[in-house]
């Protein structure tokens, strides 16, 4: 897979670096390549304004071909994580926690199809909704529950507990092929970025 890496000081991105370009699984871009990587990872303290400029960079038109995001940083406020989700974000770990191993292990695993998101946050971003500013906007009036299967909305439930793709597959007795194809099938249709990105969608919409 390929990676770039964000870092808010060139010091913290040599070293990330290097320690991934070790990996025979990784192979490093550097910031600015023509290619697009795979998976970006960024590592700040805080989600400020330069780090959404950064982002954007990154963030296609067709959200299909946007990277998937990595963020290592504090925890974001509930507005900042609507904003990340927006722009590929599929797994948040926490800066003080986390080490390099731990990173290497969750790129591999995104650049897999898994999606990590705690549960605490998923509680921010219902509270986010509940609040109603999403986007500056009220919840929809409109019933979307019919815009999903009864199939699709099991697998939301399982995505927003925060179980893997093997995981779902066994705990609804699908086949991970199967599983793959609704949430990809899902996505595309509703033009989200990713799984975590579907999460939220329902639950703004008062699916889960």
């Amino acid at each position: 897979m390929q990676v770039t890496v964000l870092a808010e000081d060139r010091l913290t991105a040599q070293g990330v670096e290097a320690h991934l370009a070790a990996d025979d699984r990784v192979h490093v871009l550097p910031v600015g390549a023509e290619e697009s990587p795979d998976v970006l990872l960024v590592i700040t303290a805080e989600l400020e304004e330069k780090t959404f400029t950064a982002l954007k960079r990154y963030c296609p038109e067709d959200p299909a071909a946007a990277p998937r995001l990595v963020l290592v940083a504090d925890k974001p406020t509930a507005q900042q994580l609507v904003r990340v989700i927006r722009l590929g974000l599929v797994a948040f770990m926490s800066r003080e926690k986390t080490t390099l191993a731990d990173i290497t292990e969750m790129l591999c695993a995104v650049a897999r199809g898994a999606a990590s998101l705690p549960q605490s946050m998923l509680g921010s971003l219902l509270e986010q909704i509940r609040t109603r500013q999403w986007n500056g906007q009220g919840p929809d009036t409109e019933d979307e529950s019919s815009s999903f299967t009864a199939r699709e909305l099991a697998i939301l439930r399982q995505l927003a507990a925060g179980l893997s793709t093997t995981e779902i597959a066994a705990a609804l007795h699908y086949s991970e092929r199967t599983v793959k194809y609704v949430i990809h099938e899902m996505i595309a249709r509703h033009g989200l970025r990713n799984r975590v990105h579907a999460v939220a969608y329902a639950l703004r919409q008062g699916l889960l």
